[in-house]
């Protein structure tokens, strides 16, 4: 295990040079690190290991985005609390923090797992999605959230446990008021579930209860939360199930109580009663009145790297190999060896980011689109 302080004597360590330091760490193959940190950004993410194995960090004190763009492979827990965006863009990684969260905890998380024992603050799971090639990603909060949580959620689960940190606590918690003002507001996908009494919610997401595909997923998931977090002997009290409601996008209904009317509906009525004749622009540019899907879907919505050996010769420079978060670059052929160089992807690992391409000095890789379904 590699320890890092970031304080000696009265200088404080700055948040570029702890990054390097992990980031060379890293690099020579240290996967195990324990970091007093002293309010540096960005402690945990995006790193990975070569050969596929595990970093873990230990961190107290750290400052803004721990575990911002966490991969697959990264297992944090903060000794503590931690401020801001927690987890910003998570995409795969393992987050536990033992204590309260700041503001947009679980911002934009795509993908990976955070967990949180205390409090979340404004704005917790605001815009959190699901990337299609990896499992929902996952938001679980003991204590309560703030206002605006989940504020334009496309996808993913979230659970908030209502926990009254301020005198519900003990071995039998009663629920709280789980959620702060207007939470769910533009809500598309995605659900929540929550401990205690749902406040008034806004057009186009509706509060139900708790059916048996719910229940499969949500009392394993529970248990293993309560284990991270450190408090397993809340699971009976928090495994009443009556206490318990989700909420969900309400794709036919627009009043969030199951009302006709919907997005749908909202949107025709917008176009033909609201929307100028012809199209706001429709003096210079024709308007075909399609309105665009909130989701991308189709051929060429995903793309792949493919290796164009015709393109002209490889510098080896290996630009591509360094810069790839997956490790899924391979290449054939030996260096000085006569043999041209050439380079694969593995599907498993590659997840379409374009990197490789925008890097590569020669102009050696390209993206495709991926039909539909198909793997990348």
């Amino acid at each position: 295990m590699l320890f890092i302080s970031t304080v000696n004597g009265h200088e404080r360590m700055s948040t570029r040079d702890l990054l390097l330091r992990i980031k060379s760490a890293v690099e020579a193959g240290e996967t195990d690190f324990r970091i007093e940190a002293s309010g540096q950004h960005d402690i945990g993410g995006p790193l990975w290991n070569a050969q596929g194995r595990t970093l873990h960090f230990e961190v107290s004190n750290p400052g803004q985005r721990v575990g911002s763009m966490a991969l697959p492979g990264t297992e944090i827990v903060v000794r503590g609390p931690a401020p801001a965006d927690v987890g910003w863009l998570n995409s795969g990684g393992r987050i536990t923090v033992l204590g309260d969260c700041g503001d947009t905890t679980g911002h934009c998380a795509a993908a990976g797992v955070i967990h949180v024992a205390g409090r979340a603050g404004t704005r917790t799971g605001s815009l959190m999605k699901h990337d299609p090639r990896r499992e929902p990603p996952e938001l679980w909060v003991l204590g309560t959230v703030s206002s605006f949580a989940f504020e334009f959620m496309g996808g993913g689960r979230a659970v908030v446990c209502g926990v009254d940190a301020g005198g519900g606590g003990g071995e039998h918690p009663a629920p709280s008021v789980p959620l702060g003002e207007r939470p769910c507001v533009g809500m598309v996908g995605g659900v929540v579930y929550v401990r205690g009494a749902v406040p008034e919610l806004p057009p186009g997401v509706r509060g139900l209860p708790l059916d048996d595909a719910d229940l499969a997923w949500l009392a394993p998931g529970l248990a293993s939360f309560l284990a991270a977090v450190e408090r397993p002997e809340l699971m009976k009290a928090l495994s009443r199930w009556r206490d318990w409601r989700k909420i969900v996008p309400d794709m036919h209904g627009g009043d969030g109580d199951g009302a006709p009317g919907g997005r749908d509906g909202a949107m025709r009525r917008f176009r033909a009663h609201s929307w100028p004749e012809g199209g706001l622009f429709g003096d210079v540019l024709p308007d075909s009145g399609r309105v665009t899907d909130l989701v991308a879907s189709g051929d060429g919505r995903l793309r792949a790297p493919v290796w164009d050996a015709e393109a002209g010769p490889c510098r080896e420079c290996l630009a591509c190999v360094r810069a790839c978060p997956q490790a899924a670059l391979r290449r054939r052929g030996a260096t000085g060896g006569g043999a041209p160089c050439v380079f694969s992807v593995e599907p498993a690992r590659c997840i379409g980011c374009g990197i490789c391409v925008a890097v590569c000095p020669q102009g050696l890789w390209r993206l495709v689109p991926v039909p539909e379904g198909a793997p990348l």
